[in-house]
């Protein structure tokens, strides 16, 4: 403990004596070890830390498939949910029904997210509340339970955080419920929402009304389904138990599960379903900043030994005086390791300073981002990095420079020798394995840049400019005969009288509504199973398509073409014949060779005549193929989530106040809610791509700025050491552009070696960014020229700068410095 005290003393004493040095060497450590812990800190939260529920490794999720038509998470009616919880896997389930929501009771009427649920949701999860209690077993009846919890963001947004809330009567898509509980600020569903955090929890048993009583095996209107395995089951084991109980199902009913369909059930582990999106953008991210680190030691080793270099005659005096070459090689070794602990301790700083900054960095659409924080944990593992690297770059040049001969050195010393060949052999090696790894970062970089450039040239259907959109809830009541939009005309009679409101409004030139949950590029909606009337129904002609419902002036206002056939009209409504409209996708992949125009679609025991094909539009996200869509009236198929679109003559943004009043003056009690622009929405569909892009961008460049700090520090040392062979060739007569090009030709060499070994580690490295990608092959040749050109060019000048210093100074004073 004494001798590592007294290094230590010693290593802050040599690197206090080179104050320069060690600001350069901590700052280049604190940027690697400071991404490195920056991003570890996201994938830590997200990824790798277990959701904060009990035995979170026995949470699953279940869903439906339809294997032969390529259907995923197709529903799970009631009866299905059922057999679920009777098959002896798990030790319970719960139903998962994201819905909209009316709120009363405020200023103004407002939309929230419920999660409609199983009664035994938080028993499930072992989740206790903040305030109140949760509903249980205990609560369990056939419709809706009377029993509802609220977040902990409702109670504060809506209730003022008041103490007294259990107990309170809320009215919920006008329906009464009371409040028994409020959940921690912490608390989040592990899953999908429609929109946002969850605001309220509701208990149903999806068997009475406003649901069909008794429920029917064929309505899989449920999105999810949750379980707890029981405990010693594995998932795999649990599976081959499902595909069984799949097996025994299809025997049993055969009329509701086609041996066309190959409809099955699937488990997948819900940490990993929740972050099943978010784990290639990490993932990428997390390599980069490892590239980023290891840039960072090479560039410290490279400094490290352009000191060592220096210091010889220093260690050759030691030897001489009998010092071992372990204690030489503890001491170099301390001197690293102090740096790294400082650059480790500046990389800390920083981050525990930018947390809330760093969250903002990130994609916004990543789940569990509220989890991120700044702990012990981080501090541990942030030293543990620096430990690390300080062992790396600095293990080499101890024992170099330990290793050298007192009486040659010594001897030597006097005529001004520098570093052997061999050292100077090494450090281009690490020249060269710098260069290669930005290579890697800037390639990863450039594919980032041209994949973000050919998604923001797909054109998507629709003209998003001066486009402006709000969305309507109208409330559907668990009791259908108090439900004054129960019926279609109440409702046909209502949409029509908004577009006719918002059509008069100053500025506004066209109105269209659609029926959605989902707004426009929010991500790829659920396809159905439909058929051509009169073609065969073989597992091979088995269609499917993404439905949505449209108004007659929908195509209009978006300004997306009708390239055959005719638009929807005012006449398309109850009573008339139903019809539909098809995009170009669908005319090209399901019916090809045949005009569908005229053709007829069959889902279930209903036809539809097609009227006409519209342009496609990529409502799923410009980096989303566009998928086989039909298209229905509005008047012929209402319902209950609205989104009305408008086209203003100025911006649409100055109009949402006119636009909700219009609204609100046809029924002020009707929430609306997400106002917003086409133009917004199309920036905010582009978020995760652009976060990545701008992190692996700063990455990148520094990452080329270390590599050519890192060519530049080795040529000026190398420079230096040939002060007096310039001077030779100068006084012979040389002319200095020579002299130049000699001295830029081994830069230029190192800068070759890293640009083919790195084209080959970007190659094999490329592939594994193919998931965020977006029509750019990994191989694209005009990235890795223009990034190789890139960095020779930086070489070039990194090696440049020295070797002009060295051919202007004067020849006489070259010859006297030795």
């Amino acid at each position: 403990m004494v001798l590592l005290l007294r290094d230590v003393r010693l290593g802050l004493r040599r690197v206090l004596a080179a104050p320069g040095f060690a600001a350069t060497a901590i700052l280049t450590l604190a940027l690697g070890v400071g991404a490195n812990l920056a991003i570890f800190t996201v994938v830590n939260a997200v990824l790798i830390r277990p959701l904060p529920f009990a035995h979170p490794d026995r949470l699953v999720r279940v869903a439906a498939d339809a294997r032969a038509t390529g259907g995923r998470n197709i529903g799970i009616s009631q009866p299905e949910l059922d057999d679920l919880d009777r098959a002896g896997i798990f030790d319970g389930v719960t139903a998962l029904w994201p819905v909209s929501a009316s709120l009363l009771g405020g200023d103004r009427p407002e939309r929230i997210e419920v999660l409609v649920t199983s009664a035994n949701y938080f028993e499930l999860l072992g989740a206790a509340p903040r305030l109140g209690r949760v509903y249980g077993p205990g609560d369990a009846v056939a419709g809706f339970s009377d029993a509802v919890v609220i977040s902990d963001g409702l109670w504060r947004r809506a209730f003022g955080g008041a103490a007294d809330v259990v107990g309170r009567k809320v009215v919920m898509d006008t329906d009464t419920y009371t409040i028994v509980g409020v959940m921690p600020a912490d608390f989040h569903h592990p899953g999908e929402t429609v929109r946002a955090d969850v605001d309220m929890w509701s208990a149903c048993g999806f068997a009475a009304p406003p649901f069909v009583s008794p429920p029917r095996r064929e309505q899989n209107f449920l999105p999810g389904v949750m379980g707890r395995l029981k405990p010693g089951l594995t998932l795999s084991q649990a599976q081959d138990r499902l595909d069984a109980l799949s097996a025994r199902l299809r025997a049993a009913y055969p009329a509701n599960y086609p041996a066309s369909v190959q409809w099955t059930l699937r488990l997948d582990d819900v940490q990993s379903e929740l972050t099943r999106r978010a784990r290639p953008t990490l993932s990428v991210l997390m390599g980069a900043v490892v590239l980023l680190l290891a840039i960072a030691c090479v560039n410290v080793a490279n400094l490290t030994l352009a000191r060592s270099s220096t210091r010889v005659r220093e260690v050759a005096m030691r030897r001489a005086l009998g010092a071992t070459r372990g204690q030489l090689v503890r001491q170099l070794l301390t001197e690293s390791l102090v740096l790294a602990i400082a650059g480790g301790l500046a990389a800390l700083a920083a981050l525990a300073w930018s947390r809330d900054w760093l969250v903002a960095l990130m994609p916004s659409d990543l789940p569990r981002l509220t989890e991120v924080h700044f702990g012990g944990g981080m501090v541990a593992i942030g030293l543990a990095l620096s430990v690390a690297a300080g062992a790396v770059f600095g293990i080499v040049p101890a024992i170099q420079v330990s290793g050298v001969n007192p009486a040659e050195t010594l001897k030597d010393a006097g005529r001004g020798l520098g570093e052997s060949r061999r050292e100077r052999r090494f450090r281009g090696i690490l020249v060269s394995a710098e260069i290669a790894i930005s290579l890697v970062l800037l390639v990863g970089a450039g594919l980032l840049v041209r994949s973000f450039w050919s998604m923001l040239r797909v054109q998507p259907g629709m003209e998003p400019s001066r486009l402006g959109f709000a969305q309507i809830w109208i409330p559907v009541p668990n009791d259908p005969t108090k439900d004054p939009y129960g019926t279609p005309a109440r409702r046909n009679a209502y949409i029509e009288d908004v577009v006719r409101r918002l059509s008069a409004l100053p500025g506004v030139q066209s109105v269209g509504v659609s029926v959605s949950n989902r707004t426009p590029f929010s991500g790829s909606g659920v396809t159905q199973r439909f058929v051509f009337v009169g073609e065969s129904t073989a597992p091979a002609d088995v269609r499917r398509a993404q439905f949505q419902v449209a108004s007659a002036g929908y195509f209009a206002t978006l300004k997306a073409p009708i390239v055959r056939g005719r638009a929807f009209t005012a006449a398309d409504r109850i009573g008339s014949e139903p019809v539909a409209i098809v995009n170009q996708t669908l005319a090209a992949t399901q019916s090809a060779g045949q005009d569908p125009v005229g053709r007829s679609i069959a889902l279930g025991s209903r036809t539809f005549r097609i009227v006409g094909v519209v342009a496609d539009i990529h409502d799923d996200g410009l980096d989303v193929p566009v998928t086989a869509r039909v298209y229905f009236p509005i008047l012929q198929r209402s319902s209950n989530s609205l989104t009305v679109f408008y086209r203003s003559s100025t911006d649409p943004a100055t109009r949402e106040t006119a636009v909700e009043r219009a609204i609100h003056a046809v029924d002020p009690t009707l929430p609306v809610y997400g106002q917003s622009t086409m133009d917004e929405l199309l920036a905010d569909s582009t978020v995760r791509r652009r976060a990545v892009l701008s992190l692996m961008g700063a990455f990148a460049v520094v990452a080329l700025l270390l590599a050519a700090v890192g060519t530049y520090g080795v040529m000026s040392v190398t420079a230096g050491q040939r002060q007096r062979e310039v001077g030779i060739r100068l006084a012979l007569g040389a002319q200095r552009r020579d002299i130049e090009r000699l001295m830029i030709r081994p830069g230029l060499a190192l800068a070759a070696a890293g640009v083919a070994a790195g084209t080959i580690a970007a190659l094999f490295l490329a592939r594994l960014m193919q998931t965020v990608l977006f029509a750019v092959p990994t191989t694209d040749a005009a990235t890795y020229g223009s990034v190789s050109l890139l960095l020779i060019a930086v070489t070039i000048v990194a090696c440049y700068v020295p070797a002009r210093r060295a051919t202007r100074q004067d020849p006489l004073m070259a010859l006297r410095k030795d």
